[in-house]
């Protein structure tokens, strides 16, 4: 069973990435979160938990409160923890080559992706 969780405080970009998600079946289910802290306290509850974790996480950078950076940095600390290794693809409308530099500073970002999204983005994800 794969499973995805959507960061992004756009609830426009999560509306449309669930709808692709649904229609192309993507992949089993997904969870959404417009608060990066969110996901990261799910995360950290359930690191144990394989079954509960995601196969793939979609992550914002540009967020109020946690941004994309800022949830890289702590989920560090809770990756070494987690029993299931999880792929983490930036999502964002930065077109700033500093950010595709930086995303690649952190080992457990598997890519960077611009949006929008489309189908055969998310599909490249599995």
């Amino acid at each position: 069973m794969s499973r995805v969780f959507i960061i992004d405080d756009d609830p426009i970009h999560q509306r449309i990435a669930q709808i692709m998600i649904d229609k192309y079946q993507l992949f089993d289910s997904y969870a959404s979160y417009t608060d990066a802290s969110q996901a990261l306290e799910f995360l950290e509850k359930n690191a144990h938990l394989a079954h509960n974790l995601p196969d793939v996480i979609l992550l914002d950078l540009n967020m109020p409160v946690i941004d994309g950076w800022a949830f890289l940095d702590q989920y560090e600390m809770i990756a070494e923890k987690m029993k299931k290794a999880v792929k983490i693809y930036i999502v964002t409308s930065s077109v700033d080559e500093k950010d595709k530099l930086r995303s690649q500073k952190y080992t457990y970002v598997s890519g960077f992706i611009s949006k929008p999204l489309s189908p055969d983005i998310i599909r490249s994800t599995l």
